[in-house]
């Protein structure tokens, strides 16, 4: 009854998927699990054939999109759920699939993992995150006029009164929240600081004072920086790694960032005096 009763659960939520407002759990969410859980079994040359355990996410998510002979017309992710839930996987390690059942049992999933696993297959089994960056929101005029017709390079912001190209905020390193090399520079800057801030969401570019402003939803201010030569870097020595001073969550997510800086001259687009670098879009991978 118990095993009816979970398999008649996973079955409504996945009719109910197209009706879901946002899909949001990806397979770097529940690729740990798989490795920890199913490791044993299903690394290299698995049971079946089957790799959902590998360590490279790529490989096992790959090997999780495959067709599934013990759940016909599903693919083997689905399965491993089935399977779970029904108690007969992990293989031989005597779990039922009642995490309540199961407790104590180091080699059975939690009600946690299980809910996990049911949301990412709910949520249309996405793959794992790839980690990139990739500017937008430029103030070069390609998408919106800077507002007094400043426009500045091509992908970098609206010009100000030390450098028409306008300031360009540029990343190096990998958005790896486990890993976080990232750093950010802004260059071509007036006035003596900057302020690097971050949202959860971007918007269609607004004019703001002599700029554009793109980032939006939660925003966090991540750091002021003194500049050199019209250049500001975050992190420096002793700062936060970016990820953890914006709160990136481990299993990662998509993040966007400008750079904001005082442009003091009156005679230069005025009454305004400050101005914002282009954005970048960090997609964060666990």
């Amino acid at each position: 009854m118990q095993r009816f009763v979970l398999l008649l659960v996973l079955a409504v939520t996945l009719a109910l998927r197209g009706n879901l407002a946002a899909a949001q759990t990806t397979f770097s969410s529940v690729h740990p699990i798989f490795q920890a859980k199913c490791g044993s079994c299903h690394v290299s040359g698995g049971s079946g054939g089957f790799n959902i355990g590998h360590p490279n996410p790529n490989s096992a998510y790959f090997q999780s999109q495959l067709a599934s002979y013990y759940s016909p017309g599903n693919t083997k992710g689905y399965a491993s759920l089935v399977r779970i839930l029904d108690g007969s996987m992990p293989v031989a390690s005597g779990c039922t699939g009642d995490p309540t059942a199961d407790a104590g049992n180091p080699a059975c999933l939690t009600a946690a993992e299980q809910a996990l696993i049911t949301a990412w297959i709910n949520d249309g089994q996405l793959g794992p995150i790839t980690p990139s960056a990739t500017p937008f929101c430029p103030g070069d005029g390609s998408l919106v006029p800077c507002p007094c017709g400043n426009s500045g390079a091509t992908g970098s912001g609206c010009a100000n009164s030390v450098f028409a190209a306008g300031g360009l905020l540029a990343s190096t390193g990998t958005p790896r929240v486990s890993a976080d090399t990232i750093v950010l520079t802004a260059t071509n800057l007036s006035g003596s600081t900057c302020v690097f801030f971050q949202g959860d969401a971007q918007q269609a570019p607004v004019v703001v004072d002599d700029g554009l402003g793109c980032v939006t939803g939660s925003v966090v201010r991540i750091g002021t920086k003194f500049l050199t030569g019209g250049t500001g870097t975050y992190p420096e020595p002793g700062d936060l790694q970016l990820s953890v001073r914006g709160a990136v969550p481990p299993v990662g997510g998509t993040r966007y960032y400008q750079c904001f800086y005082r442009n003091a001259s009156l005679a230069f687009c005025p009454p305004s005096t400050s101005n914002r670098t282009n954005g970048m879009r960090l997609v964060w991978a666990p």
